[in-house]
């Protein structure tokens, strides 16, 4: 038989065995939090990253739209003036017969024909993006330098009122 210093001695072990699985399972179970928590400010960490670069992001979409817009305006208006003038161009071939002209003075309609085909040709380079020339940057008047585009010529002019 197992006296009593015996009994006592096994539960003093038991008690030690409890005490040390209580102490390592607090640890492990301290460690385990501790590498979720590590984990879970990693991932914290992407997350303000990845919210701070789509900010950037949205940031730079509104800048293209805005450029855009404003790209599309000035397309809008130049179009508008390329409207004018072709109303204009349209009134001035409705304003006279040419054949009856050409009948009546052929060398003026030839002169008027030919100056006008140059300068329609010149409103063509210009619209595909040729840069004006000295004549056609110190032009007072819009339509001193070419009558065919004068807001291709000098956009910029604005009549005196």
């Amino acid at each position: 038989m197992i006296g009593i210093g015996g009994i006592a001695a096994a539960i003093k072990a038991i008690v030690y065995l409890v005490i040390v699985g209580v102490i390592v399972g607090g640890l492990w179970y301290v460690m385990n939090i501790k590498a979720d928590l590590a984990t879970s400010e990693a991932n914290n960490q992407k997350l303000q990253d990845a919210a701070a670069a789509q900010g950037e992001l949205i940031e730079s979409m509104q800048r293209d739209i805005a450029q855009i817009q404003e790209t599309n305006k000035q397309l809008a208006e130049q179009n508008e003036k390329q409207k004018q003038d072709v109303t204009i161009l349209s009134s001035k071939f409705s304003k006279r017969d040419l054949g009856a002209l050409a009948a009546e003075k052929p060398a003026v309609v030839e002169k008027l024909v030919n100056r006008g085909t140059a300068n329609v040709m010149r409103c063509l380079e210009l619209a595909s993006g040729a840069s004006l020339n000295e004549k056609e940057r110190n032009a007072k008047t819009p339509t001193e330098a070419n009558r065919e585009c004068p807001s291709l010529i000098n956009p910029f002019y604005t009549a005196p009122n």
